[in-house]
């Protein structure tokens, strides 16, 4: 056998094998079936879109092109949206060419048909940006098929696209401050007749830069309490920004001013979310974890121009996860009743992404963001972080964590020398002389008891590794003798801080360094000032000493 058969077959036999092994991975995306005309990605669905967002339909494509179509799906990587496009804008070529050349093989598609189908799109009236994806897909499809033995190794289209990509530099419209103002008042006002869940969907769109559908994804428990703050874990599916599935945004939540309020507005949605559930139970078809599981409702107008909720009738002992149309459909609804105008009297139905925009811009966030968090919020990550922006996020984080916790100024704290203590009660400091080795927490630099528990009550630190837990509570007690340890993993964490301050990728090592750097600069603070208490004590033992009256006797 030549060479030249060898590797004709070789290749024949890995275009079996691709396919066989394209079929068996369509477990991993759903339970369809690969003669099925629409495939439902269901594996790949997490989010709150509706189901047509993961289908993909083949009834537009040729019969004759069909499976090819199919296997170019399964060869995609990208998100099930963009592979969704790409199919429809292939479905377009190839009834051109079914309708130009009938029945020609795929594999006989050449450079001059795609001239032709060029041609096609330049007389057409789609838009540039629409010719230029279109065409973008064309390329995409030939060279993932080129891999196929029945195809050429010569992809027909160019390799430079003829259709420059179209970017639209206006400014995306914002919402006039007055009308903004007058939302904002409108969502605190509980005269208001507005369900809770539209009131916390208002507010994690407002007050944080989030997409309607990462709000509307959010799970029941995505409020998580964190030392002494809170967090809210908010998936984000950002395709453009670099993320190929599911990330979690951690937004870490002072329990202070507007951050308790929302905070509150979660604990609420997440008790009616659960009375909801026992009450008219699951239906199959929604996603169960969800926390924005509402009634099926809309707003009407009582007399006086004041909102109210109206229950469906037909609809109204189930249940939905909401959707991104449905909400700004109940925003139309309430703008018209509210009749919020602009100074030049022009009534204003706002859209969820104008209200995520000015979440950017306005930053009303309790502590305010910086550019960079900006950047991490929103998801986008192709912008590098200055040492200014590092130097800014660390300070405010540490005005963060030593401020909302409730713990005492390090002048105020207890602290340890030599079996005393200083600044604490005298029953605890009694109770804690007895035996301190019983109340010994965490182990730091191979030194078992970095500080005491002075929570005599009923607290066991042992059995965990996290002693950060020990220094963001005021019960822990610092031992002068371990100042050194201290200082040690001060200068460890802060360290972490200047390497991962630049790595996107490692943005939750960076702010878990500052808050460590934070609590331990605390703990420094507070032996600092022990030393000094002792310090002073000490030279006025002496003193006292000095001056006792000469013993005669």
């Amino acid at each position: 056998m030549n060479s030249s058969k060898r590797g004709y077959n070789l290749r024949k036999d890995y275009t079996k094998n691709l396919k066989t092994l394209l079929i068996r991975s369509i477990g991993q995306l759903g339970s369809f079936q690969f003669e099925d005309n629409s495939w439902y990605y269901s594996k790949k669905h997490n989010n709150s879109l509706p189901k047509g967002s993961y289908t993909i339909p083949f009834h537009q494509v040729p019969h004759y092109y069909k499976d090819w179509v199919k296997y170019y799906a399964l060869l995609s990587r990208g998100s099930v949206s963009h592979t969704q496009k790409n199919c429809y804008k292939i479905a377009d070529f190839l009834q051109f060419i079914s309708q130009m050349n009938p029945d020609i093989p795929l594999q006989e598609i050449n450079r001059a048909h795609i001239n032709g189908f060029e041609h096609y799109l330049r007389l057409s009236n789609k838009s540039e940006n629409t010719k230029q994806v279109t065409y973008a897909a064309l390329q995409d499809f030939f060279m993932k098929l080129s891999d196929f033995s029945e195809m050429t190794n010569t992809v027909p289209t160019k390799d430079i696209n003829p259709f420059k990509q179209y970017q639209n530099k206006q400014l995306k419209p914002t919402l006039p401050k007055e009308v903004l103002h007058s939302w904002d008042q409108a969502m605190k006002d509980e005269t208001l007749q507005i369900p809770l869940e539209f009131r916390t969907m208002y507010w994690l769109l407002r007050s944080y830069p989030n997409r309607i559908s990462e709000v509307l994804s959010m799970k029941r428990d995505c409020l998580k309490s964190f030392y002494s703050e809170y967090t809210i874990q908010i998936p984000t599916f950002k395709q453009s920004g670099g993320y190929q599935s599911e990330e979690q945004k951690i937004i870490p939540v002072a329990y202070a001013g507007h951050g308790r309020y929302v905070v509150d507005l979660i604990r609420k949605l997440q008790r009616q979310t659960e009375e909801l559930i026992n009450t008219y139970g699951i239906p199959k078809n929604i996603k169960s974890d969800y926390l924005f599981i509402v009634r099926h409702w809309s707003f009407v107008e009582e007399n006086g121009g004041r909102p109210k909720m109206q229950i469906g009738r037909n609809l109204k002992n189930s249940l939905i996860n909401w959707k991104g149309p449905k909400v700004n459909a109940l925003f139309k609804q309430l703008s018209v009743i509210l009749d919020f105008r602009s100074k030049q009297d022009k009534l204003v139905v706002p859209t969820t992404h104008q209200f995520r925009h000015h979440a950017v811009t306005d930053r009303m966030y309790t502590i305010g963001y910086t550019t960079e968090q900006v950047r991490r919020l929103t998801g986008h990550k192709n912008e590098s972080m200055t040492k200014y922006y590092t130097h800014q996020l660390v300070e405010q984080h540490k005005t963060i964590h030593q401020n909302i916790s409730g713990l005492r100024k390090p002048k105020e704290s207890p602290v340890e020398f030599r079996g005393k203590i200083l600044n604490l009660d005298e029953r605890t400091t009694k109770q804690l002389a007895k035996d301190q080795r019983r109340y010994l927490t965490w182990e730091a630099n191979g030194k078992k008891g970095v500080g005491i528990c002075s929570d005599i009550a009923g607290c066991n630190p042992k059995g965990t590794s996290i002693h950060f837990e020990c220094y963001a509570c005021d019960w822990f007690v610092p031992k002068l003798e371990y100042y050194e340890d201290y200082k040690a993993e001060h200068a460890y964490w802060k360290d972490v801080v200047e390497r991962t301050a630049e790595d996107s990728r490692r943005a939750a090592h960076f702010e878990n360094a500052i808050r460590n750097v934070s609590y331990v600069e605390r703990i420094l603070s507070i032996c600092e000032n022990g030393m000094e208490y002792f310090k002073e004590e000490n030279v006025q033992k002496k003193l006292n000493h000095y001056h006792l009256p000469p013993d005669w006797e």
